[in-house]
């Protein structure tokens, strides 16, 4: 038996919940998973999981093994990636989820030069939206825009970024141009919800220091970045979008730019990654070059 491979899916079936989700993590076949796990509890003498037709828990035996098995994996890949440094070329594959906008707009246009940096790491790059699991997905670091909720996730904030609430000219010439937010609630709208079926989020304003949540009815609601662009600019109402997704739209005269005499507040921007994980040069070298992006853009860049 291979017993690396053999304490790398028990670790992938007790962090993922269950032996599919594991599986699909770990790129192998749910029986290959199985014959795993199993091969390993007879080697052990120890039942280390408790299985039902619904869900998988850890055996109190499992769960010392489960801590123990975590850090000698990671004394492993500590190893690894010290010997790899030391020959400066990071390689593997690394799995990451960022946001829609940040990544089809800051990272996708920016991964040639990470690529000619580090021509031996491949990405699976997942774009969305979503709340994601990192932990049940398998996922090696999230680019997370807004507040990290999850306690038990080491995050690192990377940047930040504030909105621009902006329409078209020709939205404006027909509807007429706010002179403050109140005048939001009387004019079409945009919004953007987190999630499907969600609700919209309100538009942010600041004033002498204080925040103000401006809670519209809006002609139209979208859960996807793209689209809530795509929409400010047929002009379907007043969107409030991150400012670095329209810095483009409004440098060319599509957008225009209101309420600027209200500022926003500033959004934070983490790099976030499961813990019990040592960081492999490969998703090492990927995070240090993601600050840099970030610290190059002036509406991303932390202040």
């Amino acid at each position: 038996m291979d017993r690396i491979a053999a304490m790398n899916a028990f670790v992938r079936v007790v962090e993922a919940g269950t032996f599919a989700k594991a599986a699909d993590t770990l790129d192998l076949p749910n029986a290959t998973v199985t014959r795993l796990i199993q091969r390993l509890e007879a080697d052990l003498k120890v039942r280390l999981l408790h299985r039902t037709t619904r869900s998988v828990t850890v055996t109190p035996e499992g769960a010392i093994y489960y801590e123990r098995v975590v850090r000698l994996l990671a004394d492993l890949a500590d190893l690894e990636s010290s010997t790899t440094h030391a020959q400066r070329k990071p390689s593997g594959r690394i799995h990451v989820d960022v946001p829609t906008a940040i990544g089809t707009l800051v990272l996708v246009p920016a991964l040639a030069d990470f690529y000619l940096a580090y021509p031996d790491v491949e990405i699976d790059l997942d774009i969305g939206n979503r709340r994601i699991d990192l932990l049940a997905e398998g996922i090696d670091c999230s680019i997370r825009a807004g507040e990290v909720e999850e306690q038990f996730l080491v995050a690192r904030q990377i940047g930040t970024f504030g909105f621009t609430t902006c329409a078209t000219r020709a939205f404006l010439d027909v509807h007429g141009t706010p002179a403050s937010p109140e005048q939001l609630r009387d004019l079409p709208t945009v919004g953007m919800a987190p999630s499907r079926g969600g609700r919209a989020l309100p538009f942010q304003f600041s004033e002498d220091d204080q925040n103000c949540d401006l809670t519209v009815d809006h002609r139209l609601v979208v859960d996807d970045t793209n689209a809530y662009l795509a929409a400010g600019l047929a002009s379907l109402g007043i969107i409030q979008a991150p400012t670095y997704s329209v810095r483009a739209a409004i440098a060319a005269g599509t957008l225009v730019p209101l309420l600027e005499d209200w500022q926003q507040q500033a959004n934070p921007v983490h790099v976030i990654y499961p813990p019990n994980r040592y960081l492999s040069a490969k998703v090492r070298v990927f995070i240090d070059w993601v600050i840099e992006l970030f610290e190059q853009n002036e509406h991303l860049k932390r202040r």
